[in-house]
């Protein structure tokens, strides 16, 4: 049944292209996976831990992140493309070595909000997956709502949000200025105004360095989102909230989401104002900033070089 539903995807998905159709089937089928365990009460079980230095804040691998990333190898090593995949549990795994072509890169987090789901606490449950082109161009990104039952995503044809009805997608809209519009969704240009995403949840790792190093930008905004990852990207291509301050970010946070922000008429930079670059290392942090509108991005650029010793008195 399983693979039937799958298929069925792949043919529904198909309208938005090939790859993306293909992307949006394992992203769908992770949702299905999330909501599975969920419904057992079963996923918060620790099956395996880090060793080293990646990601040491967060050394346990939860069921359900190996369940959904296990998926997602599935899937592409059935689709038979030379394939390097970016995880944050597999870190680096190449994927039908023998097959000929150039290699492109998928880039996974399987399943972000591991602390919640295992506490039974219904929100901000994410599982993403993107492709970059060997030369790092981005090709096509999905990132999945486990509680909504919302997928986001976007190509080189722009950006999207439509809801999953078992193998088809409804109520599906692009993401961009227009959409923020018509939801009503004010374009905020001042800092005292608008709303800021940054990750906090891990007092130690994020939330204090955060706060000891950008302590007078933060508490100028009006209203502070203490999440972050993929979805934080599609958070401000919605519109629902005005900035997302991803300080020292990990790989897998930022590159499976990133697309959707840039296709979705987002102004999207680096902390010095300057281009995300794709590096594919996991092991790397990035420092990106996205906004709704470029004059917001500016005041909070400014406030940044001030932030960190840079700017004009």
């Amino acid at each position: 049944m399983a693979e039937d539903l799958f298929s069925r995807r792949l043919q529904n998905f198909a309208q938005y292209g090939d790859l993306l159709g293909f992307n949006l089937a394992c992203v769908a089928e992770a949702l299905d996976t999330i909501a599975h365990l969920n419904e057992l009460n079963v996923g918060g079980e620790v099956v395996q831990e880090r060793i080293g230095e990646f990601k040491e804040w967060d050394p346990e691998i939860f069921r359900v992140d190996k369940d959904c990333e296990d998926g997602y190898v599935r899937r592409l090593e059935e689709r038979g493309q030379p394939t390097i995949l970016l995880s944050e549990e597999a870190e680096r795994v190449e994927l039908n070595t023998s097959a000929t072509g150039e290699p492109i890169y998928a880039v996974s987090d399987p399943f972000d909000g591991s602390y919640l789901f295992k506490r039974g606490i219904p929100d901000f449950w994410y599982t993403s997956l993107a492709f970059y082109s060997h030369e790092g161009k981005p090709l096509t990104a999905v990132v999945g709502d486990a509680v909504h039952g919302v997928m986001a995503f976007a190509s080189d044809q722009g950006a999207y949000v439509g809801r999953l009805a078992g193998d088809r997608l409804e109520h599906v809209f692009a993401l961009n200025a227009e959409y923020r519009r018509r939801m009503g969704r004010k374009v905020v240009q001042e800092i005292e105004e608008a709303s800021v995403e940054s990750y906090a949840m891990k007092p130690g790792s994020f939330l204090k360095p955060l706060v000891d190093e950008y302590a007078p930008l933060l508490y100028a905004f009006k209203f502070f989102l203490p999440n972050g990852g993929p979805y934080g990207f599609v958070d401000v291509a919605e519109g629902k909230i005005d900035v997302y301050f991803a300080r020292q970010q990990p790989f897998v946070d930022v590159f499976p989401g990133l697309l959707i922000a840039l296709q979705g008429e987002t102004v999207v930079t680096d902390f010095s104002g300057g281009p995300v670059q794709f590096v594919p290392d996991v092991h790397t942090r990035f420092d990106v900033l996205v906004s709704t509108n470029r004059t917001l991005h500016d005041k909070v650029l400014e406030e940044i070089a001030r932030c960190r010793g840079g700017g004009q008195e």
